[in-house]
């Protein structure tokens, strides 16, 4: 008995030791977070693979090893696969995402567009900065913010039609805007869904996008009255509404910039377009040059109801100016409680703009 006892107690730690080598190895280097709308989950990194799943923005995977450019992960489902590690973000970087979406979330919209081409969205203002996703073309964005950047030259930036790539500075747009995912999808962000695309549920997202990548859906009057005036409108609002036989017609604030893109200010020049209704046309209220303003620009009401509209100036001061639409006249507010006094630069005679 002892005998096959002293053979029996070795092999069993043979096998146990030989079950404890070859057991399933749950390894673990961390996490990350898919950045891309959607990325595909490989068998293996050969050239003869199969496709085992498709994860999607925001999801979160484990990294359980790396093999070049690409990355062995376990999804929450327990699904291990390889996918390219472009299309995964760092731990670091996705917080650097959340914390941006919670500083936009409360900023007001200044303008509304969409994108030209496939455009990169990016923690930073710069080329050269972290990319949190890309859109594709024709996706809806809000603009919120401005910054001006260095131009540099990057392999996964594409320059639309007509665009030069020898400016020395460039304007960035700091937008709002959806990352799309299939119907049932869940992900870690939540927020109110606003369908896309048929189907499609989405993802809040915040981040910088090249100011020429995107166009800017502008109203008809601020349309014409920009081209007739020669000047980019940068943000554009609603004043208010009056009635016309025809239905009512809204009154515009345009603040704009004169001249190439990369200056220092925000916009440069301020125009208010007012609906005549003898003439059933629009015209220029109200004009104000040589500014050097900061966005945001906050719309608001006088105690009377009256349409106001705030904005700071880039100077050491960060002095606020506060203006008032009465009618179609638009006067500069000095301080809370004065009486409105026109401003001293503004153009006083309407002119007609088609």
């Amino acid at each position: 008995m002892k005998r096959k006892l002293l053979i029996a107690v070795p092999l069993l730690c043979v096998v146990a030791v030989i079950a404890w080598f070859f057991r399933p190895k749950h390894e673990y280097l961390g996490e990350a977070y898919v950045g891309e709308r959607t990325a595909t989950l490989w068998s293996s990194v050969a050239q003869v693979r199969q496709p085992l799943d498709t994860l999607h923005y925001g999801d979160r995977v484990d990294v359980v090893a790396r093999r070049n450019d690409s990355i062995k992960v376990r999804t929450s489902a327990g699904e291990l696969g390889w996918v390219e590690g472009r299309y995964l973000m760092d731990p670091a970087l996705w917080q650097r995402s959340t914390k941006l979406l919670k500083q936009v979330a409360a900023m007001p919209v200044q303008a509304r567009g969409r994108t030209k081409v496939q455009t990169n969205l990016r923690v930073e203002p710069g080329r050269t900065q972290a990319r949190l996703y890309q859109f594709g073309r024709g996706v809806p964005v809000e603009v919120v913010g401005r910054a001006v950047a260095d131009w540099a030259q990057v392999t996964d930036e594409k320059e639309s039609s007509g665009d030069s790539s020898d400016a020395k500075k460039e304007d960035w747009f700091l937008v709002r805007g959806v990352a799309t995912r299939p119907p049932g999808e869940a992900a870690g962000r939540t927020a109110e869904t606003t369908t896309t695309q048929p189907g499609d549920q989405s993802l809040p997202i915040a981040g910088w996008v090249i100011g020429r990548f995107l166009e800017l859906d502008l109203p008809d009057p601020v349309r014409d009255g920009a081209n007739s005036s020669n000047i980019r409108p940068i943000a554009w609002f609603e004043l208010n509404r009056i009635s016309d036989p025809a239905g009512d017609k809204i009154q515009y604030l345009v603040a704009a910039a004169k001249g190439p893109e990369g200056q220092p200010c925000d916009f440069t020049t301020l125009r208010v377009y007012t609906w005549n209704v003898k003439k059933e046309r629009y015209e220029t209220a109200f004009i104000e040059n040589d500014l050097c303003g900061q966005l945001p620009v906050r719309i608001g009401r006088s105690p009377k109801g009256d349409p106001e509209f705030r904005f700071r100036v880039m100077d050491g001061n960060k002095e606020e100016r506060v203006y008032r639409l009465m009618q179609t006249v638009v006067r500069r507010i000095r301080e809370e409680g004065d009486s409105a006094k026109k401003s001293g630069r503004t153009a006083a005679k309407p002119s007609a703009k088609q």
